[in-house]
């Protein structure tokens, strides 16, 4: 929003224009989602709003102070649905999904074929790890994805194979959370360095839960992970039980801390973070797919039940861009594969089924991840 407001300086400054135009312009500038040192020092030190109508409508902007949802073109613009499975096996495609136009369009595939892996979005580029391969081994491998070159790249492999694990990117660094390897439920983290070119351990997920489950409850898969102000949020997943702990990590002091708990226990879920929030969809919970959605307000440490989803879905994707959630595929009900996408938009808290014509989402597939870039 502070690019916002200095685009509208220069044009005001390029031409004399009454202070009605200059006002009427400002009305639609976000001052609430500005740094306030930013309004200090430019704001309000511009000798244009040094009026009384330009005072007033500062503080008219300021309260109350809310955080308001990205502009479309300032935030990610293109869903990218990269891996997954179907009847016929694992794949390695990508498609690219505009919401503008709701087109889609084939890229370039993986090296490899990748099911209930991690892929996320850091520096431009995209990232797919771990997962499970063609022959349904956890796979230790990972590659990067360069959209200007519609090319991906091998990287170095992680220390351990997983599958059904969290991946988030925060800090420049790539985190790989728990997850199962083949054979046993982990709790180790590590984070690759793209400058290093390698991974190293971090610390270990670290919630408590309950009763006689403790000593077990670190260890989690078929979880969800995000990154929100540049901390990353792992959620639910499957442990010795179903959780429904909420472990926050920061990357700086190399620590976890625990947050309010979800509503519910759920795994197999799906996260995205979209205008500070965190949107939980999805899921399996007391033996059934579940369509229910949750939202976190990191400010307020709480969780609010939203509008449901039309289809219960699990093992699915979700993402966020242009200010809206989408969904794609998964787990139905009674195992049923799904080949629906949705849309939610959080100002009437509705959903709406989604095009898929032109992708192979016309068939149904699970095990996918959506990234927005």
């Amino acid at each position: 929003e502070e690019a916002v407001f200095q685009w509208c300086v220069r044009w005001w400054e390029a031409a004399e224009r009454p202070e009605a135009e200059l006002l009427a312009v400002m009305k639609h500038v976000r001052f609430a989602a500005m740094a306030e040192g930013f309004l200090q020092i430019t704001v309000r030190a511009w000798p244009a709003l040094d009026s009384k109508d330009g005072r007033d409508l500062l503080t008219t902007s300021l309260v109350p102070l809310q955080r308001p949802l990205p502009r479309w073109g300032l935030g990610p613009r293109l869903i990218y649905v990269v891996g997954g499975c179907n009847e016929h096996g694992r794949l390695s495609t990508v498609e690219l999904y505009d919401p503008q136009n709701a087109s889609w369009k084939r890229l370039a595939p993986m090296t490899s074929p990748r099911s209930l892996h991690g892929c996320v979005a850091l520096d431009g580029k995209l990232y797919a790890v771990g997962g499970v391969g063609d022959v349904g081994q956890a796979l230790a491998t990972a590659e990067v994805y360069d959209p200007q070159t519609d090319g991906w790249q091998p990287l170095p492999k992680m220390s351990t194979a997983r599958c059904q694990f969290g991946l988030a990117a925060a800090g420049g660094k790539i985190y790989a959370f728990g997850g199962w390897d083949g054979c046993a439920l982990l709790t180790s983290v590590e984070a690759y360095d793209p400058q290093l070119g390698a991974w190293a351990l971090v610390a270990s997920m670290s919630s408590v839960s309950v009763c006689v489950y403790t000593h077990m409850s670190r260890k989690r898969r078929d979880h969800a992970s995000v990154v929100l102000d540049g901390k990353i949020y792992t959620m639910g997943g499957m442990g010795a039980i179903v959780l429904d702990t909420v472990e926050v990590y920061d990357p700086q002091t190399n620590r976890w801390r625990r947050v309010a708990s979800m509503p519910q226990g759920r795994y197999l879920h799906a996260a995205a973070v979209m205008g500070g929030k965190i949107y939980v969809t999805g899921g399996y919970s007391q033996k059934s797919s579940v369509n229910s959605v949750f939202v976190y307000d990191p400010q307020a440490d709480a969780w609010t039940q939203l509008a449901s989803m039309s289809y219960a879905r699990r093992n699915h994707a979700s993402t966020a861009a242009g200010g809206k959630l989408y969904v794609f595929g998964g787990y139905g009900v009674n195992l049923w594969l799904l080949n629906t996408a949705e849309v939610y938009d959080p100002a009437s808290d509705t959903w709406a089924l989604s095009c898929v014509q032109g992708s192979t989402l016309t068939s149904p597939h699970m095990g996918k991840v959506a990234v927005a870039l």
